[in-house]
């Protein structure tokens, strides 16, 4: 049903928002210990970005209601979930509910992954 899809459709939304948002932070507070480091760190800090993505929702106009009678609200129709279109190969560097790198150590990428990790633990 509508219903339950878009009850999925607005939780995957709102986890790729806070998913931003805790990269930010992460970045943040990297910058931070950079910038009271006395050293830069003895290896390089990978700058990412996360995929935009939003929810378009699509609605069913209410049929047209007499003069005296309270207005309908729309109901929506379609939800669909837009994320940015990611123009070169997409790597899955950590699984969703693993925190360990999914890439082998000689691996192309693997010290991404190893970020990745850590900033789960910001």
């Amino acid at each position: 049903a509508i219903k339950d899809e878009m009850v999925k459709l607005f939780r995957e939304a709102n986890v790729l928002y806070w998913a931003g948002s805790l990269l930010q932070f992460a970045y943040d507070f990297i910058d931070h210990c950079l910038y009271c480091s006395s050293e830069p760190p003895p290896f390089d800090i990978p700058h990412l970005c996360f995929v935009d993505a939003g929810l378009a929702v699509s609605y069913v106009q209410p049929p047209p209601t007499t003069s005296h009678q309270k207005s309908k609200v729309n109901i929506p129709q379609y939800g669909y979930l837009v994320e940015e279109l990611i123009s070169s190969n997409f790597l899955k560097y950590i699984h969703n509910m693993d925190c360990q790198p999914m890439l082998d150590p000689d691996k192309p990428g693997y010290e991404i992954a190893k970020f990745l990790a850590c900033t789960q633990h910001i």
